[in-house]
C-alpha cells in the first residue's frame, strides 16, 4: 500500500515538474502546448482525485479511528486538503478548457492558476511524504495494513498513464514524457 502511494507521489511530482516548466515558458513569453498541460490536469483530475486521494482518505480515516483522533492534527487536515486540491484541479482544468475553446483568458491568469496548483500539490505531497506516511508506517500493524487493503480494494484502479494496461487514453502525454526524458 505504502509503496503504491510513494510511486503515485513520484509520478505526480514528475507531472508537477512538467507544469512548472510550462509556467516558466509562459512567463518568458514562449508558446507552450496547452494540450499537454490539459492532459496532465485531466490525468490528475481522473486518477489522483478519483482514485489516489480517496484511497488515502480511507487510510487516513482508519488511522484516525485507531488512534482516537477526533478532527485534530495534520492527518485530519489531509482530507480537507484533498478537497482543496480537487477544487484547484477543477479551476485549472476550467481555465485550460476556456482557452482551448478560444475564450480570451489573460496569460497571467493561466500562469497564476498553474503556479498555485503546483504549489498546493507540492506542499501536500511533502506533508504526506515527510510527516504523515512515516507516522502511519510506525503506528500501523501488519493486521491494520491487511484491513486497510480490504477497505481500499475498490479504489485501486490501474494507473491510466503510468500503468501497464496499454490504455491509449493518455498516449500523447505518455509520448511527451518519454520524449522529454530522452532530451535530458
Amino acid at each position: 500500500m505504502l509503496a503504491r502511494i510513494h510511486t503515485d507521489h513520484a509520478h505526480i511530482s514528475t507531472l508537477l515538474s512538467v507544469l512548472s516548466a510550462k509556467a516558466q515558458r509562459l512567463k518568458q513569453g514562449q508558446e507552450v502546448n496547452l494540450s499537454v498541460i490539459r492532459d496532465v490536469v485531466d490525468y490528475l483530475q481522473r486518477y489522483a482525485d478519483q482514485s489516489h486521494h480517496p484511497m488515502e482518505d480511507i487510510l487516513y480515516q482508519y488511522y484516525l479511528d485507531k488512534v482516537g483522533d477526533t478532527q485534530q492534527g495534520e492527518v485530519h487536515q489531509l482530507a480537507i486538503e484533498h478537497r482543496k486540491l480537487r477544487e484547484a484541479t477543477d479551476q485549472l482544468f476550467d481555465t485550460l478548457n476556456m482557452i482551448l475553446n478560444d475564450a480570451v483568458v489573460p496569460r497571467e491568469r493561466l500562469i497564476a492558476d498553474i503556479e498555485d496548483f503546483v504549489g498546493l500539490q507540492r506542499t501536500h505531497l511533502e506533508q504526506e511524504e515527510v510527516r504523515v506516511l512515516p507516522l502511519l508506517e510506525r503506528t500501523l500493524t501488519d493486521q491494520d495494513w491487511q484491513q486497510i487493503h480490504r477497505l481500499v480494494a475498490n479504489k485501486l484502479v490501474e494507473d491510466p498513464l503510468f500503468g501497464d494496461t496499454g490504455d491509449r487514453e493518455f498516449e500523447d502525454l505518455r509520448e511527451y514524457l518519454m520524449n522529454s526524458e530522452s532530451e535530458q
